[in-house]
Formats: structure tokens, sequence, C-alpha cells
């Protein structure tokens, strides 16, 4: 996207989606054209642990992919989610069997982690949003406060304890994840994710 200070803040989305990319990444909010706020170490090190646990699961079994600031442009909106899952249904390949870059839909898992200085209040609305047109489940994670909200929609959030478990249901049934072990990536010498288990494995 071209810099934030060569802009209108203001465009159609029709106008926005003509622009060349850039970073900071730009999104385009009920007409709004906002530069989103660039990871720092927190942020970037549960993107990583994120995307390979989900990946690890996924992958494996054809399932899906994980992939870090995608955008997506749905429901009148073209957004970059700091981490997004797409079932195989839902990626989109050309007839060479690569990658179609656009993603025209929700993602089926929206992931946001909030930076520091940033509103939660933000976040919270992009996922209200997403989890109102299309996308089957949503984790907004702060790194600093160490709580997780759970969106569904037509459901309130639900904030996991620092007990609590990450499940897929019900995009990745059998997928389950410890909060403990996501902030647990927080500290730089301590182990990484570890495997999550086959979904494919007979649970006897």
């Amino acid at each position: 996207m071209a810099s934030p200070s060569r802009i209108r803040k203001s465009m159609t989305l029709e106008e926005f989606l003509k622009l060349p990319d850039e970073k900071p990444s730009l999104e385009h909010i009920d007409g709004r054209v906002e530069a989103k706020v660039s990871p720092q170490k927190k942020q970037s090190r549960l993107r990583v642990g994120l995307s390979d646990f989900l990946d690890r699961f996924a992958k494996p079994e054809g399932l899906g992919l994980t992939f870090v600031e995608l955008r997506c442009t749905f429901a009148g909106r073209s957004i970059v989610p700091d981490v997004v899952f797409l079932l195989s249904e839902h990626i989109g390949c050309d007839e060479e069997g690569e990658l179609v870059n656009e993603t025209l839909i929700p993602p089926d898992i929206h992931i946001e982690i909030i930076s520091p200085g940033q509103a939660a209040e933000r976040a919270q609305e992009r996922l209200a949003h997403s989890t109102s047109h299309g996308c089957s489940l949503g984790w907004l994670i702060h790194p600093e406060k160490k709580w997780i909200d759970v969106y569904q929609p037509g459901r309130p959030p639900e904030r996991l304890s620092a007990d609590g478990v990450l499940e897929g249901e019900p995009v990745l049934p059998g997928f389950r994840l410890p909060v403990a072990e996501v902030f647990g990536w927080l500290k730089p010498w301590g182990p990484g994710p570890i495997a999550p288990p086959d979904p494919g494995a007979d649970p006897a």
C-alpha cells in the first residue's frame, strides 16, 4: 500500500484496493483508511508460535493452512489480521496448483494480538465484525495482561482463565492449546510450542 502520508484517510474500498502494497500495511474499515500497528517482540513471537502450532495440527491432514498478516477483504472491509487460518476448501489455488493471492472471504479463524499502545476496543470490534460476517472463530490475545478472549458467532466473548485451553471447534475439532503454553512462548529461552495432538490418531 502507499505511504500513509500520501493517501486520503477516506476513500472507497474499490479505490483502496487499487493502491500498491507497502509497509506498514493499511486497512480499509468503514470508509476509513488506517495504518496497522507494527508488531513488537511479544506480538511477533506469539504470531510465530500460533502459526507453527496450528500448522502442525492441520497441515499433515490437509485440513488447512495458517497465514501471518494476510489481507482479507470481505463485508465491506479490507483488513490484515495478525494471524488467520483458512480451511483447505477456502484457500484457493490456480490451474498450476499454486496459491491464489487474493482472499475475498472471511478467515475461518481470525487472531488478533494486542500491541503496546493499541486499544483493546479496536481489536474487539474487528473480531466482533468478523464473527458476524462468516468467520467461525476468533481469538483476542493480550500479551501484557495475559488474557485471551474467544469469539464465536452469536455469542458474547468468553475470557479464558490462566489454566484454560484454546479449542479449535467448530473449525478444527480436537485442536487444544493451553493458555499457559501460549504465554510461555514469551520467555526467550523457554520451550517452543509442544507438538499438538495428531487429528488422525486413535484417541485410545
